[in-house]
């Protein structure tokens, strides 16, 4: 029997949640027997040697998203698989008018990962406004919509009067047996071999992150209890974050190690992981230290973080940009950390089978009007 083909896209293979999001749902199709196709614009960037094996990795070789319409069209004329899988609303909606132009029947499904109206809110950018017009008009014509979270869905089916029935929740395929054993190998930083607490964080250096707040938050901290901060990741805000370690005077107990193929080993090490974002569409990495039992203390910013903390039951939730609460909040779970097991228990919920499960259910269901 002819396996079938699904389709997956990114921009390109940066270091990213989304990117690694996708190679982990790729991966798990092609372990239950579908031929996955991968088309990237530029095929460069920190994952390009961590694409899983058997993927068919497309590289169209263009520097913009847009130019690559006629080259999404061409591979759904010709391929015709059975659903193509978009993440991130610039990228659905050019999948949705290649799909359009080649008048293809193959089931797309698109996925948010972000709280639009939040990103808006916080970037007020004009190309976003751009976006979330298009996304208004044009997500109809896709098969189904996916959102990351419960939140997510909701701000969807508000920007776009779409009936909630045609919008799905899936959370993000997070826990995964790689995951796991990346979490066991040895991380060498000195830190963790001394008793000085220490707080990780993982994620590129954005506006999003609100990663000031966290250091403002760290400072309070060191009034009444010397605390050190590694920051995995990079970005750029990163120049910003520097100055701002210098002006709080922190330069003795923050550490930036820049972006880690592996960030998990820090997960596992840390004593408390801490999500300090203005919006987030799921929070992959409040998951991700779940799964390693790490206790974490997160904003409890639109959308996602809540969710996975089950409103507080399994992490400190606090006020975006309130660094004294989360000061409170981080200083409280290092002396109160919750039990690993519950932890772990957790992130169960999250894990790459619940995802791809949900995905499957899509895929083998076109739009019913």
């Amino acid at each position: 029997m002819e396996k079938k083909r699904i389709a997956f896209i990114l921009a390109n293979l940066g270091g990213g949640g989304v990117e690694r999001m996708t190679l982990n749902l790729s991966e798990e199709f092609i372990n239950r027997g579908y031929d996955v196709d991968l088309l990237v614009a530029d095929a460069e960037g920190e994952y390009r040697n961590l694409v899983p094996a058997g993927i068919n990795l497309i590289n169209l070789k263009k520097q913009r998203l847009l130019s690559c319409i006629p080259d999404i069209r061409k591979y759904l004329k010709e391929k015709k698989p059975v659903a193509f899988i978009s993440a991130k609303d610039y990228i659905n909606l050019v999948v949705i008018f290649a799909k359009l132009m080649a008048r293809s029947n193959t089931n797309l499904i698109v996925s948010t990962r972000v709280n639009i109206s939040r990103q808006l809110e916080v970037l007020n950018s004009r190309s976003f406004k751009v976006i979330a017009k298009l996304v208004k008009h044009f997500y109809r014509y896709a098969d189904h919509i996916v959102g990351v979270s419960k939140g997510v869905a909701e701000d969807l089916h508000q920007i776009t009067g779409i009936d909630q029935k045609k919008i799905h929740v899936v959370y993000n395929p997070v826990v995964t047996d790689e995951l796991l054993a990346k979490s066991q190998q040895d991380n060498d930083h000195h830190w963790f071999a001394e008793e000085i607490p220490v707080v990780v964080t993982v994620g590129r250096f954005d506006k999003a992150k609100d990663y000031p707040t966290l250091l403002h938050a760290l400072k309070v901290i060191q009034e009444s209890k010397k605390t050190r901060l590694i920051f995995v990741g990079d970005g750029s805000e990163k120049e910003r974050l520097q100055s701002l370690v210098d002006e709080y005077n922190l330069h003795e107990v923050v550490d930036f190690v820049g972006f880690q193929s592996n960030p998990y080993t820090f997960m596992k090490k840390a004593d408390l992981f801490v999500l300090s974002s203005a919006y987030e569409g799921f929070g992959n990495v409040v998951a991700e230290a779940l799964a390693v039992g790490t206790p974490v203390v997160s904003t409890d910013c639109p959308s996602g973080p809540g969710e996975i903390l089950d409103g507080g039951n399994y992490g400190e939730l606090v006020p975006v940009g309130d660094y004294i609460a989360l000061a409170k909040a981080m200083k409280w779970t290092l002396e109160h950390p919750l039990p690993k097991d519950k932890l772990i228990e957790r992130s169960l919920f999250f894990t790459i089978k619940n995802s791809a499960d949900s995905y499957e259910k899509l895929i083998m269901n076109q739009r019913q009007n």
